[in-house]
């Protein structure tokens, strides 16, 4: 029984570890991910004690001991208490998860009524293009100098995703999203960048002999120094060919 509850113990810290090894999220959209993760973290958490409780009660109330040989131990039937319980509260419990759950996809989903800054991002073989709408200024990598994308922080983007070729996914793992780049489809998003920083991306769809090199940087800066950046900025290194 004490090396059944000692692994028990180690299973449940490892899973805590594990469950506890998510990026700091960098943006507003990321904070809601991150939390929506520890509520279901702390769901799991507070049924699996339930269910192991009852289980070792179960088990040392309950165990056969000598004097019970030969005997049957008492029977409950058609408890309807334990059948309304039992059915009531997984049913409870799913729904508010799910509620929980609708909640944070408001906020990664919802949209800024004035963006401060848009950009066209194009994918592409092996590389990313980032076109700022409305001030001519156009950022290309190739696969041994990765694209940047400059950003002002504690501002909303938008972004509009497309690919020029094959499919490719537009991934920040500090931003906790993930979004596919598909060929003649604009998928478009939001998020706001909460601190100055540099975030390491990368294509996360397996694209071709070069996937691993498609990596991109996310810049973002102050809005003094982003308007310095956007002043002082031409064009960037040239594109790639095949990319409109």
């Amino acid at each position: 029984m004490i090396r059944l509850v000692r692994s028990a113990a180690a299973l449940a810290l490892i899973a805590g570890v594990v469950a506890g090894c998510l990026p700091a999220p960098a943006t507003e959209e990321a904070r809601a991910t991150s939390t929506l993760w520890t509520q279901f973290v702390i769901a799991a958490a507070v049924v699996g004690a339930i269910v192991w409780g009852l289980i070792t009660v179960a088990i040392l109330r309950f165990r056969r001991r000598p004097r019970d040989v030969g005997t049957v131990p008492p029977q409950i039937a058609d408890s309807r208490r334990l059948e309304i319980a039992w059915t009531i509260l997984p049913i409870v419990t799913v729904l508010g998860l799910f509620g929980l759950t609708l909640v944070a996809l408001g906020k990664v989903d919802a949209r800024a009524a004035s963006p401060s800054v848009t950009v066209d991002v194009i994918a592409y073989r092996w590389q990313w293009r980032f076109d700022y709408a409305g001030t001519g200024i156009s950022v290309s990598g190739t696969p041994d100098q990765p694209a940047e994308l400059v950003l002002p922080a504690g501002e909303p983007v938008h972004i509009v995703l497309t690919s020029a070729d094959v499919a490719h996914s537009f991934f920040v793992p500090q931003f906790l999203f993930k979004r596919d780049a598909i060929p003649g489809i604009r998928n478009e998003f939001d998020f706001t960048i909460t601190e100055p920083g540099t975030y390491a991306g990368q294509c996360a769809e397996f694209c071709g002999v070069f996937h691993d090199r498609m990596l991109l940087v996310v810049r973002a800066l102050s809005r003094a120094d982003f308007d310095t950046w956007l002043a002082g900025h031409g064009s960037a290194s040239p594109a790639a060919s095949g990319v409109p």
